[in-house]
């Protein structure tokens, strides 16, 4: 297999994926979505990721 082939390969995977998504997937609603730096925590945005700071009261 050339580097040519490989290429083409790797464009048509990301149409496919992108086209899948396009024509079946629903909109993003991002109001729905969770908080994006809150790694598994669904209190992120309430202070979770601050509540160990040094003089946080407990």
């Amino acid at each position: 297999m050339s580097r040519r082939t490989g290429i083409v390969i790797v464009f048509i995977c990301i149409f496919a994926v992108v086209s899948a998504e396009w024509l079946g997937g629903n909109p993003p609603d991002p109001y729905s979505a969770p908080d994006p730096m809150a790694f598994g925590s669904t209190s992120g945005a309430s202070g979770a990721i601050c509540s160990f700071a040094p003089g946080a009261s407990q």
